[in-house]
């Protein structure tokens, strides 16, 4: 659907509405960057308001899918015919949201015949299910809204502008932990993020409460930015893909780094040929490097918690849980995830996951940090291939418009 502009019929009673839902999102984008930097810290002494924290996106979304099932249902669907607003007064879904409705009632069929395998309770159920649900339903959101074109790019800037702020700080903070080591022991954001000395760099917590956080915000627009101006553009716009890829790096996040590598990989072609000129001199100096990468790890603080072994632990547990349970799972809600530690899951005392990682697992994260295996270990073989399924129809959607 075209959105550059609206009728001058419609504009004063569209645009009002139109730019009120526009604020929601913005609002709802930028919250979720903080979330976590709200909810964690006081999430040992205020539990039930870090809970509700955590589930103001939930409610946004759902709050918003059901305005799309008002506008879709009540008013219509809103398409442009050249400058005039066209509105259809039935439900008549597009061949695209047909297709995501269709890959949604699959993996929620098979969430049902999981919990009925299993005879799980309904509310964990409803909640797990939903966990796994709930940002899909962005598509239907925005599928029947009339986007102006400039109200768009507004967006972006403002939030790209957000991006390169945050990086700054959190540049600013590596560069103060690099200098004064002595700072982690007082400097509040820092300290509460519990920053670890990882490859010779501090993992602070940026101002989003999680370096991985910031890592993965500024990929976003990394990439984005990337493909905008191609090789170009690169040299006018050097210090916001510097304060982008410094905030990919310092992050040590390394779905936000191998992201930051595909996007370069594949979107600049000299990047490409140099990287393939010089991979036997990359693969030799990460093979001379390795012991010491290794010793970093090692030179952890005595007593410290060791995150690897409790990676390694929660894979062995979860390996377990998904060789008894390979076709059906345990079902969602169930295991892994924060609405099986809030309504008690049984799966825990049942495979012996106990000591400081389950403490670490209910107190500190929240989840297993896992997410595949905690796909297989819920809902099992076919389980995965019907959530990679959903996963895949909005890619295979945006091919085909």
């Amino acid at each position: 659907m075209q959105s550059d502009s609206l009728s001058a019929g419609t504009r004063s009673n569209k645009s009002i509405g139109l730019h009120a839902f526009n604020a929601l999102v913005l609002l709802f984008i930028v919250y979720l960057q903080f979330q976590n930097i709200l909810g964690v810290p006081i999430k040992e002494n205020m539990p039930r308001l870090s809970h509700a924290i955590f589930l103001v996106d939930k409610i946004f979304l759902f709050s918003l899918f059901l305005l799309f099932i008002y506008i879709r249902l009540l008013g219509g669907l809103l398409a442009f015919e050249g400058q005039r607003v066209k509105r259809f007064g039935f439900w008549m879904p597009l061949k695209s949201e047909l297709m995501l409705l269709i890959s949604l009632a699959i993996f929620g069929i098979w969430c049902l015949i999981s919990t009925g395998v299993n005879q799980n309770s309904l509310k964990p159920t409803i909640f797990g299910t939903f966990a796994y649900m709930v940002y899909f339903l962005v598509f239907f959101v925005f599928s029947s809204i009339p986007y102006n074109r400039n109200l768009i790019k507004k967006n972006y800037i403002f939030l790209l502008n957000l991006a390169l702020f945050l990086s700054a700080i959190s540049v600013f903070q590596e560069i103060l932990a690099l200098t004064y080591p002595s700072s982690i022991h007082w400097w509040p954001n820092i300290l509460s993020g519990q920053a670890v000395w990882r490859l010779g760099l501090f993992r602070a917590p940026s101002l989003l409460g999680h370096p991985n956080g910031i890592g993965m915000f500024a990929l976003f627009f990394f990439t984005v930015e990337l493909a905008r101006t191609r090789e170009s553009g690169l040299k006018q716009n050097w210090l916001k893909f510097t304060l982008l890829g410094l905030a990919i790096l310092f992050s040590l996040s390394r779905a936000a780094m191998g992201g930051a590598f595909i996007a370069l990989f594949f979107l600049l072609p000299a990047f490409r040929r140099i990287l393939i000129l010089f991979l036997p001199v990359i693969a030799l100096a990460g093979a001379l490097l390795f012991n010491q990468l290794k010793s970093a790890f090692l030179a952890m603080e005595a007593g410290a918690f060791d995150y690897d072994r409790y990676r390694a632990y929660v894979l062995e547990k979860s390996f377990k849980v998904f060789n008894d349970h390979p076709l059906f799972g345990v079902g969602p809600g169930m295991y892994g995830g924060h609405i099986s530690i809030k309504y008690e899951s049984p799966i825990y005392s049942r495979y012996g996951f106990r000591g400081q990682y389950f403490d670490y697992l209910r107190n500190k994260v929240g989840s297993i940090e896992q997410q595949w295996m905690q796909v297989l270990a819920e809902l099992g073989i076919p389980g995965m291939f019907f959530f990679i399924f959903l996963m895949l129809t909005p890619i295979f959607i945006l091919y085909t418009l």
